[in-house]
């Protein structure tokens, strides 16, 4: 690679040029042509930081993906499956059977006379849906009154519920909810919805209370959640812009997660500041924290490790490393491929490690992870190699400055088999909250603020324990109704193993 320092491409232009018109006339020499070759190497540098600045400028364009071919199910198989009968494709369904019998009993073409069952069917199914139906619970609470003295009356207590004041049931705060918080419907296209199944005139902003309801009758269950987090030796972090659209002076509010194997545990604030990391991790037991290298957490580790005592080592995001070569090499495609094809190794050996989990032990499993530690070290060689002959400003310098920077938080991976290669599980479950912010524009409250970190973490808890939201919410609101103590979904999930 060579070093550039600056380049005029209107002279390289002219001197290439020249050289051209006198290989039409005469045989070059050999200082020509390597000068051509310089002439021409200068030419596709300039050309390429140009295309770099101009999309930085336009911004870059969305690319179709590719549709991967299924790695689990040759098209055969998909065929197969298709043409399995509903209740083989789905077996938990409930089957209402109905025999179909002619209005008339048919006449045979042979002999013209009636025909009788022969027992044997011709059988069908198809797959059906009973729309959303919404009712009225009518609670005739009796009331005694004293024959003897005739003194006092006496009502009979009303059954317990969420909002005991309120004219909506339960099971509609939680699909209320749900819908919000699980789906990401907003509670206006809820309405919208209602309206077309018959319920006309149900208010959103009513259905919103509903929600901050929700929220606050399960804040034992969101602070059992932060108790988890704390008490684990590897924690994931990240945050992302939130919108406070009312409600408080700082319109530019960020949601922040920390996240676990078993839990997520979302909190809103008004500030990026690393303060609140700092916060949350002074009462945490972690020894390990993934971040993507924001200055925040580095900045709330310092504080911890030499004023709290503690012993946390912050651990950066191989995929982000990863994402800035790629990034890089559409536009320096053949200078910095050489990282991509390492980091393809590094996560092949993970796959490996993935794919036999049970068949090996601890030690194993880490004898794979230090196979990557020469792998990693290339790529820093090649980084270091580099680092100077790279154009300045670029992709590529970047993505090399990021992986020099973070390389001791990038390779803690390859000493301890329980640090996962990437920050990967916080941005997934980002996702969701990213998405409802681009769908209902964010909070006009601080109490909305808390309403969409309390739901979205007990949602999120549910499906990283690979639980139906659906089924847990209604249970643990029984549980608390009926003052049993609050149980979290992972706890939850430990139950439904043993059942």
């Amino acid at each position: 690679m060579k070093t550039v320092i600056k380049i005029d491409p209107e002279k390289e232009y002219k001197q290439a040029k020249k050289i051209i018109e006198l290989a039409t006339k005469e045989r070059l020499n050999q200082d020509l042509a390597t000068s051509l070759d310089a002439s021409v190497d200068n030419l596709i540098t300039a050309a390429r930081v140009l295309m770099e600045r101009e999309e930085l400028r336009r911004g870059k364009k969305k690319t179709i993906p590719k549709k991967n071919k299924s790695k689990k199910h040759t098209r055969s198989e998909q065929r197969k499956e298709a043409k399995k009968l509903p209740s083989e494709r789905f077996p938990n369904l409930e089957i209402k059977e109905n025999k179909i019998e002619p209005d008339h009993v048919p006449l045979c073409p042979c002999c013209n006379e009636p025909m009788k069952e022969s027992g044997l069917f011709d059988i069908a199914e198809k797959l059906e849906i009973i729309p959303k139906q919404y009712y009225i619970v009518r609670e005739k609470r009796s009331k005694y009154n004293c024959s003897n003295c005739h003194g006092s009356m006496i009502n009979t207590p009303a059954t317990p519920s969420i909002v005991p004041t309120s004219n909506y049931g339960d099971s509609l705060i939680l699909d209320v909810s749900l819908s919000k918080y699980c789906d990401l419907i907003p509670i206006e296209r809820y309405a919208q919805i209602a309206a077309r199944e018959g319920l006309v005139g149900l208010p959103p902003q009513s259905l919103i209370g509903l929600t901050h309801h929700l929220a606050n009758f399960l804040d034992t269950v969101y602070q059992k959640i932060k108790e988890e987090i704390l008490l684990d030796a590897v924690v994931h972090a990240d945050e992302t812009p939130h919108k406070m659209l009312e409600g408080d002076k700082r319109n530019n509010w960020y949601l922040w997660g920390f996240f676990t194997q078993t839990s997520c545990y979302f909190e809103a604030h008004n500030t990026r500041s690393g303060d609140i990391a700092l916060d949350f991790l002074t009462k945490s037991n972690a020894r390990y924290l993934l971040t993507d290298g924001y200055a925040g957490y580095h900045k709330a580790i310092h504080i911890l490790n030499d004023k709290h005592g503690k012993d946390l080592t912050e651990v950066f995001c191989n995929a982000h490393a990863y994402r800035y070569f790629k990034d890089a090499c559409e536009t320096w495609e053949e200078d910095g491929s050489p990282p991509l094809r390492l980091y393809g190794q590094i996560y092949e050996l993970e796959r490996e490690r993935f794919t036999n989990l049970d068949n090996l032990n601890i030690q194993e499993q880490l004898n794979i992870r230090q196979k990557m530690l020469p792998l990693f070290e290339q790529i820093k060689q090649f980084c270091e190699q580099n680092l100077d002959g790279v154009m300045p400003g670029s992709s590529l310098k970047k993505s090399i400055q990021y992986f020099l920077n973070h390389y001791d938080g990038l390779t803690v991976c390859t000493t301890n088999i329980e640090v996962p290669l990437d920050n990967n599980l916080s941005e997934r479950e980002m996702r969701s909250p990213v998405i409802g912010r681009k769908t209902w524009f964010g909070t006009h409250s601080k109490r909305g603020a808390k309403t969409n970190a309390t739901l979205f973490s007990i949602v999120h808890s549910c499906k990283i324990n690979n639980i139906n939201p659906r089924n847990y919410f209604p249970w643990i609101v029984t549980q608390l109704l009926k003052g049993l103590p609050a149980m979290t979904p992972f706890k939850y999930s430990k139950i439904m193993e043993i059942q």
